[in-house]
């Protein structure tokens, strides 16, 4: 078969090929040119030393980008292209990286150390497609199957576990039984994989739009979702466990990460906030801010981004609060959440409700809709929620005679006026409420 390959790759292959050295494009970019779909980047492998590479390439720019692992950057047309050494790993250091790497000579021994079949594919247009595996056939079975022994593959590097899954999610694929049976043996290997190299790979299986009931990774991940579902609610708007209504949120949810995680956090501190009535009713009282603290202490551990860290705390620690579609709260709450995450705070209300006893929340669904509709013509019709919005600044109010802190107070004060009555927002209206302020 032929591919369709970047020209720039083409160049560093031919440049090889023409030198007396082999060189291949290989793994996700044959993948993704086998299923009609634009590679990401490309990836290179290469009978050529490191060495070897930055002085066939040196007209280009080169970076020695691991070169303790066999790879070169070549940059061509500010496109970079990662060449990589045939190699083969030593024995792996607590499941995630290898103690040593040996250069190869064989295009086929490289191949065979490769994670899926899918993944272990090579090609150039000299030797055409290079596949020991049979990753082409998994390819249109729609099959995720490891390279070898499964137990070995899983054991050597843990993230491999979690790559399945994002391939699944990605492609619509399934896990080959053998290949599922030795990840979930090998699932708690995971632990052992550094929290910073798990955050992209779950990130990209959450905005998949994966069903969470076939990621068998999270209570392995967080294993306080296996508390929740241990934890029941004999209440009249629940229907399941902690967990199982967690799922089905986690599912009604658009596929955004930040939003997933806010579902996936949101009701945790119900295992702690249980307590049971004369009526045997359960209730969690303050479970939002239990759960704030339970989440803030897990997004810690794995070094969440500070921005998104703050979305979803901010998301949880308001999930269960009065919402309305009336004009002082809408306002105050776009005010206080910027657009983009008052809009996620009704769509994580309305994912959390509609996971619970339906005839009950209806009327609640219908004043979340409200009050997104609300909010939406109050920013269509331009009408007045900010500071930036009022017709006079800290600017004007200085030049009044105010100074410090007062500067600030006016500026709120004058704000929650503009809010109730959006006429007042006018400069002459604003300085009768500054010198009615200063009385």
């Amino acid at each position: 078969m032929k591919l369709d390959i970047l020209s720039e790759a083409k160049i560093i292959l031919d440049k090889f090929n023409n030198n007396g050295f082999e060189a291949y494009i290989v793994g996700g970019c044959v993948r993704d040119l086998i299923l009609g779909r634009t590679p990401k980047d490309y990836d290179i492998t290469t009978n050529a030393s490191p060495k070897e590479t930055m002085e066939l390439f040196k007209e280009y720019k080169t970076i020695p980008t691991g070169i303790k692992y066999g790879t070169v950057t070549v940059i061509i047309n500010n496109t970079p292209i990662e060449v990589t050494t045939f190699r083969k790993e030593g024995k792996y250091i607590k499941n995630r990286k290898p103690e040593s790497v040996e250069f190869l000579s064989s295009i086929e021994e490289d191949l065979s150390r490769r994670d899926f079949t899918i993944n272990a594919m090579a090609y150039n247009e000299k030797s055409g497609l290079i596949d020991l595996f049979e990753g082409r056939q998994d390819l249109e079975k729609g099959m995720i199957r490891v390279v070898g022994d499964g137990k070995e593959r899983f054991k050597e590097d843990a993230i491999r576990i979690l790559r399945a899954y994002r391939f699944v999610g990605r492609y619509d694929f399934k896990i080959e039984e053998d290949t599922l049976a030795a990840i979930k043996q090998n699932m708690h290997f995971l632990n052992n994989v550094a929290k910073e190299r798990i955050i992209p790979e779950i990130k990209e299986i959450f905005e998949s739009g994966m069903d969470i009931n076939k990621m068998d990774f999270i209570t392995v991940l967080f294993p306080v979702i296996k508390e929740c579902f241990n934890t029941y609610q004999n209440n009249k708007y629940h229907m399941q466990n902690v967990g199982e209504h967690t799922y089905k949120t986690f599912n009604n949810i658009e596929n955004v990460f930040h939003l997933k995680m806010t579902m996936l956090l949101h009701d945790i501190g119900k295992v702690k906030t249980k307590t049971t009535d004369a009526e045997n009713t359960d209730h969690f009282y303050n479970h939002s801010d239990i759960s704030w603290e339970m989440a803030k202490n897990i997004l810690d551990d794995f070094k969440f981004d500070n921005d998104t860290k703050e979305k979803i705390l901010l998301l949880i620690k308001n999930h269960d609060k009065y919402m309305a579609p009336k004009n002082k709260y809408v306002k105050e709450k776009l005010n206080e959440f910027g657009e983009e995450l008052f809009f996620d705070l009704i769509k994580v209300r309305i994912a959390d409700d509609e996971a619970k006893n339906h005839e009950l929340v209806k009327d609640n669904l219908k004043r979340f809709r409200d009050t997104e509709e609300f909010a939406k013509r109050v920013i269509k019709n331009k009408e007045p929620y900010r500071i930036s919005d009022l017709k006079i600044n800290g600017d004007y109010i200085i030049s009044l005679g105010f100074t410090g802190k007062d500067v600030g107070e006016i500026l709120k004060y004058l704000l929650s006026e503009v809010i109730e009555d959006k006429d007042k927002n006018d400069k002459n209206k604003l300085i009768e409420l500054v010198r009615e302020y200063k009385k």
